[in-house]
């Protein structure tokens, strides 16, 4: 007799069966693939600290085999305490807990978090445990608050000699390690030319951070640059904070302006060199940090050592490879290369027909001695662009302050018992320096404009910073 068939009710719900195994196994097959590749290390713990699953991130930062992990404790595993197993006991868990972890194996600075999963009378069931090796997060953050590097040695704009043969000399620096000290005066650009070493070297997909010493509140500096502990000082984070060197660690870290660090700090900073290590305030424990440090000055660091305003110590351990860039007023081929290029950008962002530089436009710019250098020279063309109308550039829209060299001859002299305006303001910038005992930051506080501005008008006048030693 021929075989019977089987019902259709019953053909139907075993091909249901099978799509809904297929549909199981596809689902487990994708949750295994997400938890083995997500960028941070995950474990599932069961009471006791025994290891459910680690994924292969976990395994690779604990130094664990995975297939020896799964069934067994942490506390059999690992030759330190984690904080995992309190939740247990606790039911209570945590989110981005710093931990820096080091043992004879290695060492590991993580953000750790745990979850605890619990039945419906309380009980803990197991605990999700996750954790971040922190330079991800640093280097992560450093994108998003925009402290990434654009500029490289191709998006520098200028042909003359001298700034050729500082790009040429820079370039073979970027290819190694070695501390760099780049100098000129303000304007010049040398942030421009940090950022182009950073990403010309080997460090070029790490952090790029930049740090402007002199903007730095005197009784914050330690805590920004170095990282706090918690509760270090009164309105510290509760749970303590990384500074620049560690934000920076795998990248480049730029100190603008390190004249301006006072002494105690700079002999924190000399430790930070030598050692590659940084201690946060407030803490007795050392944090490894692996970042290329680039320092700049617009101020002369020999001529301050000689004066004890600057460590001679530190002076040369950031003076391995020194580089200088020229001022503008030295490179008078390149003021109308540099302002085309400015002329472009904000004819473009501001939606302006402007294209060319009229001839009376480019003699006023290569007359011009620029102080301020590059930067005030970029402020100028901005400002022409915005003050343009119909595609007509003028002149006079510029805005250059006259100099010494572009005024009249009567301008120098005036009825006795009148100064001219020349005398009578670098004599105020001469009070000013003394009544703050040459402290360039509060000098020109008080004098109500920038430094940069301030240290043009000290070249243009001739005042000499000596700053009294005590």
């Amino acid at each position: 007799m021929p075989a019977k068939k089987p019902p259709a009710a019953l053909t139907t719900l075993a091909s249901s069966q099978d799509d809904l195994l297929e549909r199981q196994g596809q689902l487990i097959e994708e949750l295994q693939t997400l938890v083995n590749h997500v960028p941070y290390g995950l474990m599932v713990l069961e009471p006791g600290g025994v290891v459910r699953h680690l994924n292969a991130e976990a395994a690779r930062q604990l130094r664990l085999p995975r297939h020896l992990a799964q069934g067994r404790t942490l506390g059999s595993l690992l030759d330190f305490d984690t904080m995992v197993e309190q939740v247990f006991l606790t039911g209570e868990g945590y989110t981005d807990r710093e931990r820096v972890i080091s043992t004879p194996r290695f060492q590991l600075h993580v953000l750790d978090t745990a979850v605890p999963v619990k039945a419906a009378d309380g009980r803990v069931l197991s605990v999700v445990n996750t954790f971040r090796e922190i330079s991800g997060v640093h280097r992560l953050a450093g994108r998003l608050a925009g402290s990434q590097a654009r500029h490289t040695f191709d998006t520098m704009i200028g042909q003359s000699p001298a700034l050729r043969a500082t790009i040429a000399a820079a370039r073979k620096a970027a290819a190694g390690q070695a501390n760099v000290l780049l100098s000129g005066e303000s304007g010049t650009g040398k942030e421009v030319l940090a950022q182009a070493i950073h990403n010309a070297s080997a460090r070029r997909d790490g952090p790029f951070i930049a740090v402007n010493c002199a903007a730095l509140p005197r009784d914050l500096i330690e805590s920004e640059l170095f990282g706090h502990a918690p509760g270090a000082f009164t309105g510290a984070q509760r749970e303590g904070r990384p500074g620049k060197f560690e934000a920076a660690s795998g990248g480049t870290i730029f100190l603008d302006e390190v004249s301006e660090l006072p002494l105690d700090v700079q002999a924190k900073l000399l430790r930070v060199l030598q050692e590659r290590e940084v201690v946060r305030l407030g803490s007795t424990r050392a944090v490894r940090v692996d970042a290329r440090v680039v320092t700049a000055s617009n101020r002369d660091l020999h001529a301050m050592v000689a004066r004890k305003e600057f460590r001679e110590d530190l002076y040369y351990r950031c003076h391995v490879i020194a580089l200088a860039l020229p001022p503008l007023r030295e490179r008078p081929a390149d003021v109308a290369l540099l302002a085309t290029h400015f002329l472009a950008r904000y004819g473009a962002a501001l939606g302006k027909p402007v294209h060319e530089l009229p001839a009376a436009v480019l003699a006023a710019l290569l007359q011009h001695p620029w102080p301020g250098n590059v930067r005030e020279l970029e402020n100028a063309m901005e400002r022409l662009v915005n003050l343009s109308e119909g595609g007509t550039l003028d002149a006079a829209a510029l805005g250059l302050m006259p100099t010494a060299a572009s005024l009249p001859a009567a301008a120098e002299s005036a009825p006795a018992g009148v100064r001219s305006l020349r005398e009578a303001e670098r004599e105020a910038i001469a009070q000013a320096l003394r009544a703050h005992r040459f402290n360039v930051t509060r000098t020109a506080q008080a004098l109500g404009i920038a430094k940069p501005t301030l240290y043009a008008k000290l070249r243009l006048h001739g005042i000499a910073l000596e700053r009294p030693l005590a």
